[in-house]
């Protein structure tokens, strides 16, 4: 390593692993494969390529682990078996319909980009199931009512939906991740929903009002998409700059700002 790429490592830092074992790295798993499976290839040959492959891996402890820090889970055994019980997550309970929707969406969705070049990434599948039913129970703790009944009153065709109005009039819909957990075996830079990927905290006003304001909450522009940003605690932010101050005097952990804004406030170029 150092003599062909010129690189130092640090002992304490650098753990090396029989190939026969798992490493684990920024949370994935990575082990070599030992398979002796066979596959045709381009000219129709019987071949076995598997064996000594580098994998990459999500691991059910992730999921595991993922689950109960977001409250979506808990634990409980039965004749000795682990067993995942969904719940639900009872801060959401007083969020309108879409704010609780479009949180449970952006938890997969980033659960997923993040663990998309996994080699066994249809086992985020375990993970959308039991945020599935959290969501389920959640609306429940809302309306008070059983799964069965959410699931009848949020039915559209075969899809869970949250029907609601933008700003012209129009009736929208939002629907439950629908689209699967395929591997993608090349990086790519996904385009930002206009909703952020997560949004965990809500304000007072309601997440469908403040979209269909399209104003920026900053700057004042009108007519224009809105972005929601927001921050973990409202302790962290020290009111230096307009921003700050602005969502401390309102109490708020999210602000709606124009795409310009919100690019600018991300790089730090937002006085």
């Amino acid at each position: 390593l150092n003599e062909k790429l010129q690189l130092e490592l640090s002992e304490e830092k650098t753990l090396i692993t029989n190939a026969q074992k798992s490493a684990k790295f920024l949370s994935y798993e990575i082990r070599v494969r030992h398979s002796n499976l066979t596959k045709r290839d381009k000219t129709g040959k019987l071949v076995r390529n598997y064996m000594g492959r580098i994998v990459l891996e999500v691991s059910s402890d992730t999921i595991k682990k993922h689950l109960i820090d977001t409250g979506a889970m808990k634990l409980i055994y039965h004749n000795g078996k682990e067993i995942w019980k969904p719940k639900a997550i009872y801060r959401l309970k007083n969020c309108d319909d879409l704010e609780i929707l479009d949180y449970y969406n952006s938890m997969i969705r980033g659960f997923y980009n993040y663990y998309c070049i996994a080699n066994n990434s249809s086992i985020i599948n375990s993970y959308k199931y039991i945020m599935e039913y959290s969501m389920y129970k959640t609306y429940g703790t809302k309306y008070r009512t059983s799964i069965s009944k959410v699931i009848g009153k949020f039915r559209v065709g075969k899809d869970f939906a949250v029907k609601f109005r933008n700003s012209k009039g129009f009736e929208k819909m939002r629907v439950f991740y629908n689209e699967g957990f395929k591997r993608q075996k090349k990086v790519f830079q996904s385009n930002a929903d206009l909703v952020p990927n997560t949004i965990k905290y809500f304000s007072s006003t309601k997440l469908i009002d403040r979209l269909k304001a399209r104003e920026c909450e900053l700057c004042g522009k009108t007519n224009t998409p809105i972005e929601i940003h927001h921050v973990h605690r409202l302790k962290d932010l020290q009111g230096k700059t307009f921003w700050e101050a602005l969502m401390i005097a309102r109490n708020r952990k999210t602000i709606a700002l124009c795409r310009e804004c919100h690019k600018k406030l991300h790089c730090g170029q937002l006085n």
